[in-house]
């Protein structure tokens, strides 16, 4: 599968999708994020990104992939709570903006409301 959903095991992986100019920053451990297979000197790896991190392109991608979410490898691994995200975002095309990180925000954006 080219996608996985999952909770970070280490705080060692950095984020693909960050735009802070100081370098990628790191997915704490337990933080939701998601992974794309890339291929790199001939071996597969994941690139991983915050869940939050998601754009609504690469959320469109995973779904031509995955048609539904609960086909999402991982998926059954997750909270309820988090498997309501991942619907949610399926349904609207978009991820939340309570679940970007505070360091992925354009200027402009209203900061997330904390939960």
């Amino acid at each position: 599968m080219p996608y996985r959903i999952e909770y970070s095991s280490s705080a060692r992986a950095g984020c693909k999708g960050e735009l802070k100019m100081s370098g990628r920053n790191k997915i704490a451990k337990g933080a939701l994020r998601l992974g794309t297979v890339v291929e790199i000197q001939g071996k597969q790896s994941f690139q991983w990104r915050h869940w939050g991190c998601t754009t609504p392109k690469i959320l469109s991608n995973i779904k031509e992939a995955h048609p539904e979410p609960t086909d999402l490898d991982g998926y059954e691994d997750l909270t309820d709570e988090d498997k309501a995200k991942i619907v949610k975002a399926w349904q609207e095309g978009h991820v939340d903006p309570a679940d970007i990180p505070e360091t992925q925000a354009q200027p402009g954006d209203e900061p997330p409301e904390k939960k």
